[in-house]
């Protein structure tokens, strides 16, 4: 219990500390703008605080729309490799089963493994 406590202790100062060097780095960003621009320290520092969320919100939005173009392009490459042409018109993914040669104690030709008298003859049946 004690080494949690501690890992936890030493998690939240980690944190702290890299608040305040967040913080001291917004402000060093906003005194270099306050210098250039005629703007208070507060003003400045909220627009490198502003500018950084905007830079990273394009970064993400152009991150997923690479990801995105690159799934697409990755399907395009799986379209290509399937070709349904070469598949007869009455082929389907699961075949369904061929009841007509199934013995009542013979394995249900379903791929279950059960006995066919337990598992589909009732549906064979109908």
């Amino acid at each position: 219990m004690k080494s949690v406590l501690s890992i936890l202790l030493v998690f939240l100062i980690a944190l702290a500390v890299l608040m305040v060097l967040g913080s001291a780095v917004f402000l060093g960003f906003g005194a270099l703008l306050a210098r250039w621009l005629p703007l208070s320290l507060f003003q400045a520092a909220g627009l490198a605080i502003g500018a950084t969320l905007a830079f990273a919100a394009i970064i993400h939005v152009l991150s997923t729309i690479m990801r995105a173009q690159q799934i697409s392009e990755w399907n395009d490459d799986f379209d290509e490799d399937n070709d349904e042409d070469d598949l007869p018109e009455n082929a389907t993914l699961f075949p369904k089963p061929d009841f007509s040669k199934s013995a009542r104690n013979d394995y249900c030709p379903c791929g279950s493994g059960k006995k066919f008298k337990n598992c589909c003859q009732e549906r064979a049946v109908k």
